[in-house]
């Protein structure tokens, strides 16, 4: 009997972490810093995993139609491909390390994500 209701209880943290665990709790947040990059307005981003500790997002897809800068990317933080932006190469992204850099164009994009493979891990 304990080890039916440890298994339940198990399931229920698990099933509640990804009940709560969505697209919409990967979060995008962005800020013109005030500086100039060869003419261009620099903005600094930060993508946030807001779900528990126990979910992870992979895979992670941005929109990023018509994303320009003059400022370097590093492409193993988002990589550009058409209107799709790839973040981390699909490593995941975890409730406590956001991640975060800068581009520099006249104005902002809306780096919205569309996609994200998720995953929640036993305590």
């Amino acid at each position: 009997m304990v080890a039916v209701l440890k298994a339940l209880a198990i399931f229920l943290i698990i099933a509640r972490a990804y009940g709560q665990c969505t697209l919409s709790k990967l979060e995008v947040h962005q800020y013109d810093t005030g500086k100039l990059v060869q003419g261009k307005h620099e903005y600094a981003v930060s993508i946030s995993n807001k779900c528990s500790e126990l979910c992870v997002h992979r895979n992670v897809k941005l929109n990023c139609k018509g994303f320009q800068t003059v400022e370097r990317v590093d492409p193993s933080i988002l990589k550009v491909s058409g209107d799709v932006c790839f973040v981390k190469n699909g490593l995941p992204i975890t409730s406590d390390a956001p991640v975060n850099f800068g581009y520099a164009w006249s104005n902002s994009f809306n780096l919205k994500p569309i996609s994200s493979d998720i995953h929640c891990y036993k305590s």
